[in-house]
Order: structure tokens, then sequence, then C-alpha cells
């Protein structure tokens, strides 16, 4: 992924002191993979992606914010659903955030969009701290947890 970002973006991190948390951590790669390459995207030129984490109760809370072209106030709603792209034809498949979307409500989180055409676009991530507890031991299974 930096070959493909350091000529377009700075990456910009902003973690805070957050607990390790039981997750599927390939699927959550996949979450982040996509969410820095619709950045890098949306920028046109030279442009900032900042990432960002904190607990907040008994959830961590991520975001990947940048500023590019954003998103239209009413195309938002749709973001998050099958096969929708703003990136026209040849360029994206439109799954990208429905998979992101998936992954997210399969570790009984939330993913939610904010955005300002011209001035960039904020997705958030909240997850409960607690997974294990919450699901059983359903997100330890197969040893694949960070």
């Amino acid at each position: 992924m930096h070959h493909e970002i350091k000529h377009k973006a700075e990456i910009v991190k902003n973690y805070g002191d957050i607990p390790k948390i039981s997750c599927y951590p390939g699927r959550m790669n996949q979450v982040y993979l996509n969410l820095l390459v619709n950045s890098a995207q949306a920028i046109k030129e030279k442009g900032i992606i900042t990432i960002s984490t904190r607990r907040v109760n008994d959830r961590i809370v991520i975001e990947f914010k940048d500023n590019g072209v954003g998103i239209a106030r009413k195309d938002l709603s749709r973001i998050f659903d099958p096969g929708f792209t703003t990136k026209g034809v040849g360029i994206g498949t439109g799954l990208g955030l429905s998979i992101c979307y998936r992954i997210i409500q399969d570790h009984h989180g939330e993913i939610k969009a904010e955005s300002e055409p011209g001035k960039g676009t904020k997705f958030t991530i909240t997850l409960p701290v607690n997974l294990e507890g919450i699901i059983g031991n359903g997100a330890n299974s197969g040893g694949n947890k960070d």
C-alpha cells in the first residue's frame, strides 16, 4: 500500500492508548486497506490521510480522514450499499465499502461516514473492547486474534 500512497498523500498517525482487543485481524486489515485505497483515490494531487485511534468507555474508535474530493450529501446514505460507487466506470466495483460494513457488523461495531465535497471524508469505526464477552469465544476461534 505504501507505494500507492507515497506520492499522493502523507499519512498522519494519531494513535491513542487503546487496549488489544479480540478481532479477526485479517478481516480488519481488509477494512483498513480499503479505506486507505479509497482515501488515496479521492486525493487528486497531494493530500493528507489521518488515522486516529482512541478509547471511549467500552469502545475503541478508529478514524480515517482525508482531504480528498469528498462525497456528495445525496450519495452518503448509499455508500455502504453493494454495487454503489461514486468512482465511475472501470475504477471500482462498489463492493469495498459494503464489505467493510459487513466486517464491522460481524465485529459488533459500527462504521459511519461524514463528508463534504471539496473538503474530504472521515470514516469512523467503533468496536467493542470486549468482543469475546459479547459473542463467547467465537472471535478467538482458530487462534486468529490480536
